[in-house]
């Protein structure tokens, strides 16, 4: 009878793993694939093609910045309430969700501000020099209010996650990423908008995609999102920022890392030099979709078995997890040894950024499979509710 139910309990996470942790992959790949595609229309913009890759490269420090809020109100909130439903605690959830979506949409609101207002000295701070500063600041003031959004959107799609809904969370993220991957070259090549219309295209997705998400949220699922619970209540929202916190910190300090290589390279290799660490960030991004989706999808699994008290089933979740990390990080490894010239001229075609290109990204995926398995990791300990020690586990990466 042991081994019968062990079996059936094996097949039941497998099961579900699968289940939870694809839509979340699709969704990763997405958000990636079109941050890929949008950096290398903007590479070939006519004349000014590599100098506007290395001014969106600019921008990038500051565009985490953004992201790390949405990592502090969307991977936190998740290991939350997957705790608070598998303990059958569904009105402190709800509780949870109007404080957070409260919470959220102070925070859009604030960091538009702050960008508006210190946006050249931003500029200059990240790299940027009198060739790329004026591309990047247009660039950075029409996409933030959309990545602002993005706070909203990622902050949503948790709820849809951990009840069950994979499919509507990655609906919500993916419609925004298709809307955006097809205004680029409309915006950037048949309006002839150059570099400010791909910011466009991602303000118009982003907003877009949280209108989604409040609209799927409001149509399907348990958790309801009622107009007399949007209020901030700390008691709710303490608890979720504290787990959004170590990747939150970790995202914060890679920021001040971009930010010193730019200053750096910019004094070593002027602007090509700062176009390639932009192009070895979003490599490393790109290539850690399958980890970083297996990961957070994986999560409210981990966190709903952890409330119920079913351990057997959570170390099968992580095993599986981890498993699948180190077989893909190692492939990864292997390829980009092998490829890398060729993955370089595709993304931004022959120029002088070429010869600092090749041997730093090269140079860059060596110890890629320590950085997955380390995160694999963190966000395991992050769903069972350790925010002291994945904060420290988070930052020793940077």
């Amino acid at each position: 009878a042991f081994l019968l139910n062990r079996s059936s309990d094996l097949a039941i996470i497998r099961r579900l793993f699968v289940t939870m942790t694809m839509p979340v992959v699709l969704q990763q790949l997405l958000m990636l694939l079109n941050n890929v595609v949008d950096r290398i229309w903007i590479a070939h913009i006519p004349d000014v093609g590599q100098l506007a890759f290395t001014a969106s490269g600019v921008c990038v420090p500051i565009v985490y910045m953004i992201m790390a809020l949405a990592e502090l109100t969307g991977t936190g909130i998740s290991s939350r309430v997957g705790l608070l439903l598998g303990k059958g605690h569904h009105h402190q959830a709800e509780r949870t969700l109007g404080s957070m979506m409260a919470f959220s949409h102070l925070l859009a609101m604030l960091t538009v501000l702050l960008v508006e207002v210190f946006c050249p000295e931003l500029i200059r701070l990240f790299g940027g020099s009198p060739q790329t500063a004026a591309m990047a600041e247009c660039y950075l003031r029409i996409s933030t209010p959309g990545n602002a959004a993005c706070i909203i959107s990622s902050m949503l799609a948790p709820f849809l996650l951990v009840q069950g809904y994979s499919t509507e969370a990655l609906f919500v993220i993916g419609s925004g990423i298709v809307i955006n991957m097809i205004l680029d070259p409309i915006f950037i090549f048949l309006f002839g908008w150059g570099i400010a219309g791909a910011a466009w295209a991602t303000t118009v997705a982003e907003v877009a995609s949280a209108v989604i998400a409040i609209v799927m949220l409001a149509r399907v699922g348990n958790l309801q999102l009622r107009l007399n619970l949007l209020h901030i209540e700390w008691r709710y929202i303490l608890p979720c920022l504290a787990l959004g916190t170590a990747p939150m910190a970790m995202m914060l300090a890679e920021t001040v890392q971009m930010g010193v290589y730019n200053q750096t390279l910019y004094h070593l290799a002027g602007d090509w030099g700062v176009g390639t660490m932009a192009l070895v960030i979003m490599l490393h991004d790109f290539l850690f979709f399958p980890v970083r989706g297996m990961a957070y999808g994986s999560q409210p699994l981990t966190s709903y078995n952890l409330g119920a008290g079913k351990w057997q089933r959570v170390w099968d979740n992580v095993k599986l997890l981890l498993a699948f990390t180190l077989v893909w990080s190692m492939m990864v490894c292997l390829l980009m040894m092998i490829l890398t010239e060729p993955v370089v001229r595709l993304v931004v075609g022959d120029g002088p950024m070429l010869d600092y290109a090749v041997p730093m990204v090269r140079l860059s995926f060596v110890v890629f499979f320590v950085a997955t398995l380390q995160f694999a990791c963190q966000c395991t300990l992050q769903a069972m509710n350790r925010p002291v020690l994945t904060f420290w586990i988070g930052i020793s990466r940077t």
